[in-house]
C-alpha cells in the first residue's frame, strides 16, 4: 500500500490533540490543579490523556458548601473562603463534618 493515501490522518490527529489539550488546560484552571501541566499532558495522545485527567482530578474532590469552590475531602477548612469544614466531636473526639447532626463513631447529637 501506498503510505500517501493517509496523510489526510495527520491533520485530523492533530486538531484532536489540540482541542483535547485546550480542554484539559481550561478544565485544570477552574479545578485549581497544574493546568500547564494538564494542558501539555493533553498534547500526549488520544483519548489516553483526557481519561487519565478524568480520573485523577475527580477522585477526592467536592464542593465548599459555603463558597462552592472545588476543594479536597479531606480539608478541614476552604482555603478559599476560610470556613472551618471539618470538627470534632465534643463526647469521643473523632473528627466530624459540619453538616452531620450526630457523631458517627460514639452517636451524640452534635448540634
Amino acid at each position: 500500500m501506498d503510505s500517501g493515501n493517509y496523510y489526510f490522518i495527520i491533520p485530523i490527529v492533530i486538531a484532536l490533540l489540540i482541542t483535547q489539550a485546550v480542554w484539559i488546560f481550561i478544565d485544570a484552571k477552574k479545578r485549581g490543579e497544574n493546568h500547564w501541566l494538564w494542558g501539555l499532558f493533553g498534547l500526549l495522545n488520544v483519548p489516553t490523556s483526557l481519561i487519565i485527567y478524568l480520573i485523577v482530578t475527580r477522585y477526592k474532590r467536592s464542593k465548599c458548601p459555603f463558597c462552592g469552590q472545588g476543594i479536597h475531602k479531606g480539608y478541614k477548612c476552604c482555603p478559599h473562603c476560610g470556613e472551618q469544614l471539618q470538627g470534632l466531636c465534643s463526647k469521643c473526639n473523632s473528627v466530624v463534618r459540619y453538616d452531620w447532626e450526630y457523631c458517627p463513631e460514639c452517636g451524640s447529637k452534635l448540634k
